[in-house]
């Protein structure tokens, strides 16, 4: 189906970098975390519920390449309060040791359907940030009886997933070079492990957060530095490159779809990885579903601008109809 594609777009309100209305630093995260064994390897993930909590419903969240589940760190208290928020550490990322043979996009969106049928959740919203969109929208069509709706954050990745399978790189290169670039830097930032020493530095020094983290945030120098932390001390997980490998091979066709569940976009006006050509061409592929845009903000919009990303999610979960999943 042809449409005008079409987003909200949320106005920059000099928020950037402030924490979100619903701490978290102040919540010992490691009463909550758990390992689930899934086909003889373990997975670790976040099971957390606050006291006034008392929604069935549930969240999944899932990052995105280089991440792990503390990138959700500014926004899981706020889920909480609305359900049930299970937070992963994919395969070969965070505390989650590698899958033990090939990766594949479908085989990741597998592990995750596991872990929510083991933990008998029932039907649950799952949010895909960044290589996590084309896995939410994978999750829905292989899954569909799991699914009350998906989130794709920063999600609309053809141009990262082109570069990764080394496709159309004649035109990427001279119509997507910001994103092509930026593809590769992440790759190589997030797959090489370096010492505490040189994280410490690159979260103290302005400069070298923005030689480091430009793909990823707007104004790095800008974010409070436990914020930082959060990016920083995930790199060199043994997971990047084989599930850059994987993401590389789906094919486009595969995931720019609709996947007939409610469904929300959200995207960013700065964010070089995922682009609003990226986000205007996958609204023009999957059909009328809901989009907004967060002004003034990159990559690690749900880390940048955690109240208004927070605001979006929980009007989007509240709202009744076949692009809401207020039921």
């Amino acid at each position: 189906m042809t449409h005008t594609p079409t987003w909200t777009t949320v106005d920059y309100e000099r928020d950037y970098g402030r924490p979100a209305a619903s701490a978290w630093r102040d919540i010992n995260w490691t009463e909550h975390e758990r390992d689930i064994d899934i086909d003889g390897t373990p997975l670790h993930y976040l099971d957390y519920r606050a006291d006034e909590g008392r929604s069935e419903r549930t969240f999944v969240l899932v990052h995105g390449l280089g991440g792990r589940w503390q990138h959700w760190s500014e926004n899981i208290p706020a889920l909480a309060r609305h359900g049930r928020v299970i937070a992963v550490d994919l395969p070969g990322f965070g505390c989650s040791p590698r899958l033990r043979g090939r990766y594949s996009v479908d085989r990741l969106t597998d592990v995750v359907a596991s872990v929510v049928q083991r933990l008998d959740l029932g039907e649950v919203i799952v949010l895909g940030h960044s290589l996590g969109g084309p896995l939410a929208v994978r999750f829905a069509l292989r899954h569909r009886h799991l699914v009350q709706g998906i989130v794709l954050v920063a999600g609309t990745v053809q141009g990262f997933a082109d570069a990764l399978g080394m496709r159309n790189m004649g035109w990427n290169l001279r119509h997507r070079l910001a994103t092509v670039v930026s593809t590769y830097f992440e790759v190589l930032t997030a797959g090489i492990p370096a010492p505490a020493w040189l994280r410490r530095l690159i979260i103290a020094s302005p400069v070298l957060r923005q030689m480091m983290l430009w793909p990823y945030l707007r104004r790095p120098a800008d974010l409070p530095g436990d914020s930082v932390e959060l990016l920083v001390d995930g790199v060199g997980a043994p997971g990047v490159l084989p599930t850059a490998r994987a993401v590389g091979a789906l094919p486009l066709a595969d995931w720019l779809v609709e996947a007939d569940v409610p469904t929300l976009v959200v995207g960013a006006d700065h964010d070089p990885i995922s682009p609003l050509s990226d986000l205007r061409a996958f609204l023009d592929s999957v059909g009328p579903v809901q989009a907004v845009v967060l002004e003034g903000t990159g990559h690690m919009l749900m880390l940048e601008r955690p109240d208004a990303f927070n605001t979006e999610i929980l009007r989007f979960i509240q709202t009744p109809g076949p692009t809401g999943t207020a039921r």
